[in-house]
């Protein structure tokens, strides 16, 4: 049994933060007051960035990756799916639903992950900057039914060129 808990754990590490792909040098968020919420419009395609997670527990943090991801709109909430770059299992984990309140888009989602009942619980608080450059923290966690846990967090910036 403590194989099959290593193997999922792996395998949870894997669909809940990120693939083992090569980032390219992350950018920062400007040093700039960040875009008038009345000027928003953050649907569409995106490059995602995110930093080597720091982990606590007995999970292995990962690494950096990045990929593609769109950003849709229904009503008053927002979806954000990575398209590209992180292996998600089930597929559910790589989609993201929430809001956006002024400059402030919360994300999240959460789902039973393995045939032991182990739960995963992600969350995105990204700041938008402006229509091109959004940025701020992913934080995810998996809790065994027996008991342990592991919670990860890392830095996740969305960029792509003017006029999407």
């Amino acid at each position: 049994m403590r194989g099959e808990v290593s193997a999922f754990v792996l395998a949870v590490l894997l669909s809940v933060i990120v693939s083992y792909a090569v980032a390219q040098e992350m950018p920062t968020a400007p040093l700039v007051k960040p875009i008038n919420p009345k000027l928003i419009n953050i649907t569409g395609t995106w490059k995602h960035v995110s930093m080597t997670p720091s982990v606590t527990g007995v999970c292995p943090a990962g690494g950096p990756a990045s990929g593609s991801s769109t950003i849709t709109k229904s009503g008053r909430g927002y979806t954000l799916a990575f398209v590209s770059g992180r292996v998600c299992k089930p597929a559910s984990m790589c989609i993201f639903k929430g809001t956006l309140s002024g400059n402030e888009l919360v994300l999240s989602n959460t789902a039973i992950v393995d045939n032991e009942g182990g739960a995963a619980t992600n969350a995105l608080r990204l700041t938008v900057y402006t229509n091109e450059h959004i940025s701020g923290e992913g934080s995810s966690r998996y809790v065994h039914p027996e008991g342990f846990a592991c919670h990860w967090r890392y830095g996740l910036t969305l960029t792509r060129k003017s006029g999407k």
